[in-house]
Protein backbone atom coordinates (compact mmCIF):
# COMPACT_ATOMS: atom_id res chain seq x y z
CA UNK A 1 0.00 0.00 0.00
CA UNK A 2 1.33 3.54 -1.37
CA UNK A 3 1.82 6.43 1.79
CA UNK A 4 0.38 9.13 -1.00
CA UNK A 5 -3.60 8.45 -2.16
CA UNK A 6 -2.62 9.77 -5.75
CA UNK A 7 -5.65 10.88 -8.10
CA UNK A 8 -6.50 11.74 -11.76
CA UNK A 9 -6.92 15.46 -12.55
CA UNK A 10 -3.97 16.48 -14.54
CA UNK A 11 -4.18 20.80 -15.03
CA UNK A 12 -2.07 22.49 -17.75
CA UNK A 13 -1.28 26.12 -17.84
CA UNK A 14 1.38 28.89 -17.59
CA UNK A 15 2.64 31.58 -20.34
CA UNK A 16 5.08 32.23 -22.55
CA UNK A 17 8.08 31.93 -20.08
CA UNK A 18 6.52 29.32 -18.05
CA UNK A 19 4.64 26.06 -19.01
CA UNK A 20 3.52 24.81 -15.66
CA UNK A 21 1.80 21.40 -15.47
CA UNK A 22 -0.33 20.69 -11.92
CA UNK A 23 0.80 16.26 -11.81
CA UNK A 24 -1.22 14.30 -9.06
CA UNK A 25 1.44 14.04 -6.50
CA UNK A 26 1.89 10.62 -5.83
CA UNK A 27 4.72 8.10 -4.07
CA UNK A 28 7.16 8.22 -7.27
CA UNK A 29 6.98 12.27 -5.77
CA UNK A 30 8.77 11.79 -2.09
CA UNK A 31 12.08 12.26 -3.01
CA UNK A 32 11.41 15.90 -3.98
CA UNK A 33 9.17 16.31 -0.64
CA UNK A 34 12.32 15.38 1.50
CA UNK A 35 14.26 17.55 -0.26
CA UNK A 36 11.80 20.70 -0.09
CA UNK A 37 10.78 19.79 4.17
CA UNK A 38 14.28 19.37 4.93
CA UNK A 39 15.25 23.03 3.39
CA UNK A 40 14.96 25.60 6.77
CA UNK A 41 14.71 28.26 3.91
CA UNK A 42 11.79 26.51 2.11
CA UNK A 43 10.06 25.91 5.47
CA UNK A 44 10.48 29.45 6.96
CA UNK A 45 8.08 30.19 4.37
CA UNK A 46 5.34 27.34 4.58
CA UNK A 47 5.16 26.82 8.29
CA UNK A 48 3.73 29.08 10.99
CA UNK A 49 5.95 27.57 13.64
CA UNK A 50 9.89 27.69 13.24
CA UNK A 51 10.63 24.33 12.01
CA UNK A 52 14.29 23.73 11.28
CA UNK A 53 13.47 20.63 8.93
CA UNK A 54 11.08 17.62 8.41
CA UNK A 55 12.62 13.91 8.64
CA UNK A 56 10.90 11.82 5.88
CA UNK A 57 8.67 9.89 8.49
CA UNK A 58 7.17 13.34 9.07
CA UNK A 59 6.87 14.27 5.52
CA UNK A 60 5.12 10.52 5.02
CA UNK A 61 3.01 11.36 7.97
CA UNK A 62 2.04 14.81 6.77
CA UNK A 63 1.82 13.91 2.69
CA UNK A 64 0.18 10.75 3.38
CA UNK A 65 -2.66 12.12 5.48
CA UNK A 66 -3.89 15.07 3.79
CA UNK A 67 -4.15 12.91 0.30
CA UNK A 68 -6.55 10.63 1.48
CA UNK A 69 -9.48 13.05 0.85
CA UNK A 70 -7.77 16.19 -0.70
CA UNK A 71 -6.44 16.63 -4.23
CA UNK A 72 -2.73 17.23 -3.83
CA UNK A 73 -0.40 18.11 -7.30
CA UNK A 74 3.06 18.69 -8.28
CA UNK A 75 4.22 21.36 -9.32
CA UNK A 76 6.06 21.28 -12.97
CA UNK A 77 7.49 24.04 -14.75
CA UNK A 78 9.38 24.08 -18.00
CA UNK A 79 9.65 20.02 -17.40
CA UNK A 80 11.26 20.44 -13.58
CA UNK A 81 9.18 19.76 -10.03
CA UNK A 82 9.59 22.69 -8.19
CA UNK A 83 6.87 22.29 -5.82
CA UNK A 84 3.71 21.25 -4.67
CA UNK A 85 -0.12 22.42 -3.81
CA UNK A 86 -3.22 21.12 -2.21
CA UNK A 87 -6.92 21.56 -2.81
CA UNK A 88 -8.04 20.75 0.34
CA UNK A 89 -11.31 20.47 2.47
CA UNK A 90 -11.25 23.20 5.14
CA UNK A 91 -10.41 21.39 8.40
CA UNK A 92 -10.23 24.41 10.68
CA UNK A 93 -13.34 24.30 12.96
CA UNK A 94 -13.36 27.98 13.56
CA UNK A 95 -13.56 28.65 10.21
CA UNK A 96 -15.81 26.35 9.22
CA UNK A 97 -18.72 27.92 11.58
CA UNK A 98 -18.61 30.99 9.71
CA UNK A 99 -20.35 29.44 6.87
CA UNK A 100 -23.43 27.07 6.49
CA UNK A 101 -22.80 23.13 6.64
CA UNK A 102 -24.06 22.58 3.17
CA UNK A 103 -21.22 25.26 1.90
CA UNK A 104 -18.30 23.42 0.24
CA UNK A 105 -16.14 25.81 1.65
CA UNK A 106 -11.83 24.62 0.70
CA UNK A 107 -8.20 26.23 1.14
CA UNK A 108 -5.49 26.34 -1.18
CA UNK A 109 -1.99 25.55 0.79
CA UNK A 110 1.30 25.51 -1.50
CA UNK A 111 5.05 25.35 -1.16
CA UNK A 112 8.05 26.09 -3.99
CA UNK A 113 10.57 24.29 -2.99
CA UNK A 114 13.40 25.17 -5.39
CA UNK A 115 14.03 28.65 -4.27
CA UNK A 116 15.80 29.23 -7.60
CA UNK A 117 11.79 30.13 -9.08
CA UNK A 118 10.74 32.29 -6.34
CA UNK A 119 9.86 35.94 -7.11
CA UNK A 120 9.13 35.23 -10.67
CA UNK A 121 5.23 34.98 -10.46
CA UNK A 122 5.36 31.28 -10.80
CA UNK A 123 2.93 30.81 -7.52
CA UNK A 124 0.42 33.31 -8.91
CA UNK A 125 -0.24 31.43 -12.16
CA UNK A 126 -0.42 28.15 -10.69
CA UNK A 127 -2.57 29.17 -7.99
CA UNK A 128 -4.51 30.75 -10.37
CA UNK A 129 -5.39 27.61 -11.88
CA UNK A 130 -6.14 25.74 -9.38
CA UNK A 131 -8.30 28.47 -8.66
CA UNK A 132 -9.88 28.07 -12.01
CA UNK A 133 -10.61 24.02 -10.97
CA UNK A 134 -11.43 24.11 -7.91
CA UNK A 135 -15.02 26.63 -9.11
CA UNK A 136 -14.91 25.44 -12.31
CA UNK A 137 -14.48 21.63 -12.14
CA UNK A 138 -15.29 20.98 -8.22
CA UNK A 139 -18.07 23.49 -8.36
CA UNK A 140 -16.39 24.71 -4.77
CA UNK A 141 -18.14 27.34 -2.92
CA UNK A 142 -15.70 29.34 -1.38
CA UNK A 143 -11.86 29.17 -1.03
CA UNK A 144 -11.02 30.88 2.34
CA UNK A 145 -7.14 30.93 2.30
CA UNK A 146 -4.43 31.98 5.00
CA UNK A 147 -1.11 33.64 5.72
CA UNK A 148 0.53 35.48 7.83
CA UNK A 149 2.04 38.73 7.76
CA UNK A 150 5.28 38.55 7.03
CA UNK A 151 4.80 36.47 4.40
CA UNK A 152 4.73 39.18 1.55
CA UNK A 153 5.20 37.29 -1.43
CA UNK A 154 1.95 34.85 -0.31
CA UNK A 155 -0.26 37.71 -0.01
CA UNK A 156 0.33 39.33 -3.64
CA UNK A 157 -0.68 35.72 -5.08
CA UNK A 158 -4.37 35.73 -3.54
CA UNK A 159 -4.49 39.87 -4.16
CA UNK A 160 -3.58 39.10 -8.02
CA UNK A 161 -5.57 36.10 -7.97
CA UNK A 162 -8.81 38.26 -7.00
CA UNK A 163 -9.13 37.11 -2.97
CA UNK A 164 -10.62 39.66 -0.19
CA UNK A 165 -8.43 40.32 2.20
CA UNK A 166 -11.60 39.38 5.13
CA UNK A 167 -9.72 40.02 8.78
CA UNK A 168 -6.68 39.70 10.36
CA UNK A 169 -6.28 37.89 13.87
CA UNK A 170 -3.49 37.95 16.06
CA UNK A 171 -1.17 35.08 16.40
CA UNK A 172 -0.41 33.86 20.17
CA UNK A 173 3.19 34.83 20.65
CA UNK A 174 5.99 34.16 20.88
CA UNK A 175 5.96 33.36 17.03
CA UNK A 176 7.57 34.15 13.61
CA UNK A 177 4.01 36.35 12.98
CA UNK A 178 2.21 38.69 14.55
CA UNK A 179 -0.96 38.51 12.53
CA UNK A 180 -3.02 35.49 10.68
CA UNK A 181 -5.02 37.13 7.18
CA UNK A 182 -7.78 35.22 5.91
CA UNK A 183 -8.87 36.18 2.31
CA UNK A 184 -11.82 34.75 0.75
CA UNK A 185 -13.22 34.46 -3.27
CA UNK A 186 -16.81 32.81 -3.49
CA UNK A 187 -17.87 30.96 -6.64
CA UNK A 188 -20.23 33.74 -7.34
CA UNK A 189 -17.30 36.71 -7.22
CA UNK A 190 -15.21 34.62 -10.01
CA UNK A 191 -18.02 33.86 -12.44
CA UNK A 192 -18.46 37.77 -11.95
CA UNK A 193 -15.05 38.46 -12.96
CA UNK A 194 -14.69 35.61 -15.29
CA UNK A 195 -17.63 36.34 -17.25
CA UNK A 196 -16.56 40.40 -17.51
CA UNK A 197 -13.44 39.73 -18.82
CA UNK A 198 -14.07 36.46 -20.57
CA UNK A 199 -11.46 34.03 -18.81
CA UNK A 200 -10.64 33.14 -15.05
CA UNK A 201 -9.35 35.38 -12.78
CA UNK A 202 -5.29 36.12 -13.41
CA UNK A 203 -5.74 32.81 -14.88
CA UNK A 204 -3.80 31.84 -17.71
CA UNK A 205 -6.37 31.29 -21.23
CA UNK A 206 -4.22 27.62 -21.88
CA UNK A 207 -5.48 26.26 -18.39
CA UNK A 208 -7.50 23.50 -18.80
CA UNK A 209 -8.45 20.62 -16.81
CA UNK A 210 -8.85 16.89 -17.80
CA UNK A 211 -8.19 13.80 -16.63
CA UNK A 212 -4.95 12.01 -16.50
Amino acid sequence: MGIIKSHDITLYGGNDAYQIILRPLSDEHLPYLYKWNSDPEVLYWTEGDDVGSYPPEVVQEIYGGISQNNLCFLVEVNGRAIGDCWLQKMNLPNVREMYADSTDVRRIDMMIGEKNYWGKGIGTLFIGMLVKYAFECEQVDILHCFCEDYNIRSRRVWEKNGFTLIFKEEIPQPHKGKLQYHWKLTKDEYDEHRFAHNDAICSPPKTICREA
